[in-house]
């Protein structure tokens, strides 16, 4: 009876440092290794071509999100460009709010705000800012962003000049937009480069 006793007890300390010595050598993963990396919505805006993409991924980064839409647009004038974050040593805008526009016949039926920086003062826009051989003059005052044609094709025509600064939509496409961004509960970054 001894004997069996020992022997148990031999065995339950074995076992006991075992299961001490898997756990210490058992490679256990690191928290970022198991942390999903963080999606976003994005856009990257090519201002020459009038040609915005919509991702869903990673900011900045084409290979490692999924492009959701491509879009048609119309961007600012010459002398009222859309203005490029680069110019104001930023990396893109930030889409920052979202707003029905249909009592306004140059933008409805949706507005979406960017957070280009405007004080409601001649220029209208970012200071100093000099793309147009010298400060640029957006004419009026307001806010820049996205918005519709409120049913007027001819305002995404090559023939006709381009906006005071805001990104031009199809009515159907502001309107895709504004049901799918959320950017009261949600970061989205607005990329723009020139080609």
């Amino acid at each position: 009876m001894r004997k069996k006793i020992i022997i148990l007890v031999t065995l339950f300390i074995a076992l006991a440092i075992f299961s001490f010595l898997t756990t210490l050598f058992v490679q256990k993963p690191v928290q970022s290794e198991i942390k999903e990396i963080a999606k976003h919505h994005w856009f990257l805006l090519h201002r020459k071509s009038n040609i915005e993409y919509l991702y869903y991924g990673t900011f900045g980064d084409a290979n490692n999100s999924q492009l959701l839409k491509t879009f048609q647009v119309k961007v600012g004038q010459i002398l009222s460009p859309t203005p490029l974050p680069q110019l104001l040593g930023r990396g893109y805008w930030l889409l920052i709010k979202k707003e029905s526009s249909s009592e306004n016949l140059d933008t409805a039926p949706y507005f979406l705000t960017l957070d280009v920086p405007s004080n409601g003062e001649w220029p209208y826009g970012p200071t100093p800012y000099l793309e147009c051989n010298g400060q640029c003059d957006w004419q009026m005052p307001g806010y820049f962003g996205l918005h519709g044609i409120n049913g007027n094709l001819d305002k995404l025509s090559s023939e006709d000049v381009g906006s005071l600064g805001c990104v031009r939509h199809k009515d159907e496409d502001i309107t895709y937009l504004y049901n799918t961004l959320h950017p009261e509960t949600e970061e989205i970054r607005y990329y723009i480069v020139d080609i």
